[in-house]
């Protein structure tokens, strides 16, 4: 769905695993692409150690907030 020009899904990260395949997936993407919860916390979804801070902490609602649709890769971590 899209949001302030910005391209925003809930997801789920369960494992390590997850967190790590997350992260190399968004690597190889173009395009600014950040883990968020609420309004206050954001990090680089390109960041193994941000990746991981944001599973660690059990960010609530946590969305991943891209400029372009990259639905398909992610589909895996989305929830409704």
């Amino acid at each position: 769905m899209s949001a302030n020009g910005k391209y925003e899904y809930r997801i789920e990260i369960d494992t390590m695993e997850d967190a790590k395949k997350l992260v190399a997936i968004s690597t190889k993407l173009k395009g600014k692409i950040v883990l968020k919860s609420g309004a206050k916390f954001s990090v680089n979804a390109k960041s193994l150690l941000g990746v991981v801070l944001a599973k660690k902490l059990n960010w609530s609602d946590l969305k991943i907030v891209m400029d372009n649709d990259y639905y398909t890769e992610y589909e895996k971590y989305i929830v409704d």
